[in-house]
């Protein structure tokens, strides 16, 4: 599949860019003034009966599900309330991106794609506007101004934007998202007993371990795909941000641009084909 090398192929090149410049990082955030890197840093808090949670990852995953709400619900209001034929460019891109994610879920699931649009659709713009929030200049101030944006409005813990897709947590909670609605449409397009018998339990049983492994690696792959691709990121942007003027980083956001529409696109293209793969099966008689 290309969407899937091209992901590997992304994801080697990033980790070992980002291991690379990891050291340098560091020493960077010990030179020149303010308050250096903060690289994985995030707003910790101790939730009885929990244990450590990141607010600030919950905390901007929540905004952007706000934000995406409020876009779309207002798109979809002014879109509804005149003729299509005069919806403008404000309809144009509504339909682009529906005929987008539509023509994704065609290729990798099958001609039906009202059952899955909500989810790959979903998960494709949340994605996207997480990464392309954070090519904001949130860490330019941080890094220049010697204290974080959110330090300066009194916000708790001088919060500065992270993008939730850079913390593990949230890529694995969308992993196992993906990993249920696997096992949902499968039984849904199956019955338990056919699913089940063909994901599971077909012969030979001396392979049952490793269908079972596959099932965890699955979503195990997208999650740290996704982590790794954006964490190598925004460490190579804050090295050149704190060693460089600021045109090389603006000469480069182009490409961050790319690289974190390729995420998203790459994380709702393998979504698209795991759940295919379980619920194609009924269309081949398993």
């Amino acid at each position: 599949m290309n969407s899937t090398l091209l992901a590997q192929s992304d994801l080697t090149h990033d980790a070992a860019a980002g291991h690379a410049v990891g050291a340098h990082a560091s020493e960077a955030a010990g030179h020149g003034g303010g308050s250096g890197l903060t690289i994985g840093q995030h707003w910790q808090v101790q939730v009885e009966g929990v244990g450590t949670v990141n607010m600030d990852t919950i905390l901007y995953g929540g905004a952007v599900m706000l934000l995406l709400l409020l876009v779309f619900g207002l798109l979809g209001r002014t879109v509804s309330a005149v003729p299509a034929e005069r919806s403008g460019p404000v309809g144009t891109v509504i339909e682009e991106l529906v005929g987008f994610c539509q023509k994704m879920i065609h290729d990798f699931i099958g001609p039906s794609t009202t059952p899955y649009l909500w989810y790959i659709g979903s998960i494709f713009t949340f994605i996207l506007a997480a990464n392309w929030l954070s090519l904001l200049p949130w860490k330019a101030w941080e890094i220049w101004a010697g204290h974080s944006l959110g330090a300066s409005l009194g916000m708790p813990h001088g919060l500065v934007y992270e993008a939730p897709t850079a913390d593990l947590n949230t890529t694995l909670g969308l992993a196992l998202i993906t990993l249920v609605l696997y096992w949902y449409f499968g039984i849904a397009s199956n019955g338990v007993t056919a699913f089940l018998g063909h994901h599971w339990f077909d012969k030979p049983a001396l392979l049952f371990p490793l269908r079972m492994l596959e099932d965890v690696t699955r979503p195990l792959s997208l999650a740290l795909r996704l982590f790794a691709n954006m964490t190598a990121g925004h460490v190579i942007g804050l090295v050149l941000l704190s060693l460089t003027f600021f045109v090389v980083p603006a000469v480069l956001l182009p490409l961050e641009l790319f690289v974190g529409a390729v995420q998203a696109f790459v994380f709702a293209v393998l979504s698209a084909s795991y759940i295919g793969t379980a619920a194609a099966d009924h269309t081949h008689g398993h």
